[in-house]
């Protein structure tokens, strides 16, 4: 699987630059890709995320799971920079750790965003860099909305946007019905790591065509209102 992630943060600010360049001026840019990610986590500290996978049929989209993801800081530089470790599930569906030194943005995104086109990739085919940009000029173009969480037994401000990035592609008719697949992404400036709650909604638009749908929620957060 290539991926948006590497191993250093060179290597993560190489992999975003196709997203940065599409992107350059808008409000997505500054809100995804250049904000501060992981001010609110401290050194030693631990954020958890619940990753759950649900299909319609999983002969055609595969089996449903939930695990947790563990997204922990092992030093914070004179710069606010901090060495990241992030743990990708448990058991069976575990990956070997992966440590990213001087970051201030969340890796579990750009994580989020590989699977989101390697997922896409899988049941609608296409070639994974046109894939990729595709999401990013969608992510440029986003448009946020305010909204509210629950976090901690209150409520915070957050902000919401979900994007179709292929709903109108003209190569939409060689999609399996998957074109108006959408990725919903939830943020606060208010939560350690940033990220709320990110989802992938695949649905074929094919009669009896599968359904996937992938979500990934910082826990003990509520739902988005």
């Amino acid at each position: 699987m290539r991926s948006f992630v590497r191993v250093t943060a060179v290597a993560v600010g190489l992999a975003l630059m196709p997203l940065v360049s599409a992107a350059a001026g808008n409000e997505g840019l500054e809100l995804l890709f250049k904000a501060r990610h992981l001010d609110l986590v401290d050194k030693g500290g631990e954020v958890t995320y619940h990753f759950e996978r649900k299909g319609s049929d999983e002969r055609l989209v595969g089996k449903n799971y939930a695990d947790d993801i563990r997204l922990g800081v092992e030093k914070v530089d004179d710069k606010g920079g901090r060495d990241v470790v992030l743990k990708i599930f448990t058991g069976e569906h575990a990956r070997d750790p992966q440590s990213y030194p001087e970051l201030s943005i969340n890796p579990l995104f750009i994580w989020y965003l590989d699977r989101a086109v390697s997922t896409f990739g899988t049941l609608a085919g296409g070639n994974h860099m046109y894939l990729k940009h595709k999401i990013s000029d969608a992510l440029g173009a986003a448009q946020f909305e305010a909204t509210k969480v629950d976090y901690n037994g209150g409520q915070v401000d957050a902000l919401k946007t979900t994007i179709a990035p292929f709903a109108d592609d003209p190569s939409a008719f060689k999609m399996q019905g998957f074109q108006n697949s959408s990725f919903t992404i939830v943020i606060s400036n208010h939560v350690p790591g940033y990220f709320v709650d990110l989802q992938s909604n695949f649905v074929s638009a094919q009669a009896a065509g599968p359904e996937l749908k992938e979500q990934i929620k910082l826990v003990g957060m509520g739902e988005a209102k």
